[in-house]
């Protein structure tokens, strides 16, 4: 069975809408093949999830906190390690990167979608989001990342949590990353009676889409995902 993560349906989706002039198809099947640069805005994201799981960041001093990522040296002021802790303290029965996968038979053929919950508890997942712009509700209300989760994970409510690090411009280029910090109210988005049903058409679009293409050979398989 063929295995599709729920962020390159995600990818899928925006592409499928025309959500915006950067979902184009390149975007599509470089996210499918796993083509990826270096990428300083994922690096900030990834230590910054890093100290929410772990609860752990290096202070070098002056207020700032450094950590190696992807190539990148990225550093933090002390303020967005002081909310990523509160954050992590706020959830304390939580667990972190929590895996889950589900078989769906509603396409062409059939697919193993899955994905990773940055923070889960109770009957509730919380996405964090970093951003370096003006976020958008609708790039997060018409997502299909918070429908697909409540449906792998048996959720009811799910929450994109934003955190805006100001002063990294986009196409920057630099080792070096100190930004300031700003924290917007949680995006809330709750199970409803159509939400399994709009995730099946995207499924079914998606597995459309590979067969007309014949991107198979962009696809990976469930078994490997799980005999790692």
């Amino acid at each position: 069975m063929y295995r599709i993560s729920v962020t390159s349906l995600e990818a899928f989706r925006r592409f499928r809408d025309k959500h915006s002039i950067w979902d184009t198809e390149e975007r599509v099947l470089n996210t499918l093949s796993g083509k990826k640069g270096p990428n300083a805005y994922a690096a900030i994201g990834s230590v910054f999830h890093s100290i929410v799981e772990t609860g752990k960041a290096i202070y070098v001093g002056e207020n700032t906190f450094e950590q190696e990522q992807d190539g990148f040296r990225v550093l933090m002021n002390g303020k967005a390690v002081e909310n990523a802790l509160y954050y992590r303290k706020q959830y304390p029965d939580a667990e972190h990167e929590v895996h889950k996968g589900k078989d769906f038979h509603c396409g062409l053929f059939p697919v193993h979608v899955h994905g990773y919950a940055d923070v889960k508890y109770r009957n509730v997942i919380r996405d964090i989001k970093t951003k370096y712009s003006q976020p958008h509700t609708r790039d997060y209300t018409e997502s299909c990342q918070w429908s697909f989760y409540l449906e792998l994970f048996g959720c009811d409510t799910f929450y994109f949590d934003l955190f805006h690090f100001k002063g990294y411009k986009r196409y920057m280029v630099t080792n070096t990353i100190n930004t300031d910090f700003v924290i917007y109210n949680p995006i809330e988005c709750l199970r409803d009676s159509k939400m399994e049903e709009k995730n099946a058409q995207i499924i079914k679009d998606f597995c459309k889409y590979i067969d007309e293409k014949n991107l198979y050979h962009l696809l990976k398989i469930k078994e490997d995902l799980y005999n790692i």
